[in-house]
């Protein structure tokens, strides 16, 4: 299995704490909290080899209606076939993951799914 990374993880590995929480500013605005996700849900997605993370964007209260939490899954896919494949055989690999990396999304209690625009496969 290809091992993941992210700007994140490199960011978090290479940079100073200080400089560390400067960057995190300038990039996301302000600190967030991060969720604590299902067991399971981590180990299929290290299974399945994609990264999995989930943070809470507070907002402000509203006069109108009672706060709810909306959960949001964002895909970034990548190829999983060579290009060289049928393109049946790599839509059916893309399909697989995409379905590996919603059930996922699931298992989270993900509303909404966003993919990648991409998708005329």
């Amino acid at each position: 299995m290809a091992e993941n990374f992210s700007v994140e993880e490199t960011l978090t590995k290479y940079l100073p704490e200080k400089d560390l929480e400067n960057v995190w500013r300038l990039l996301y605005g302000k600190h967030l909290l991060t969720l604590e996700l299902p067991a399971l849900a981590t180990d299929l997605a290290k299974q399945h080899d994609f990264e999995l993370a989930g943070y809470v964007f507070d907002a402000q209260s509203e006069t109108a209606r009672a706060p709810r939490v909306v959960r949001i899954g964002s895909v970034q896919n990548k190829i999983i076939l060579p290009t060289s494949a049928p393109v049946t055989e790599q839509r059916n690999a893309l399909h697989k993951r995409i379905s590996e990396i919603i059930e996922v999304a699931h298992l989270c209690r993900v509303n909404v799914v966003c993919m990648q625009e991409a998708w005329s496969m």
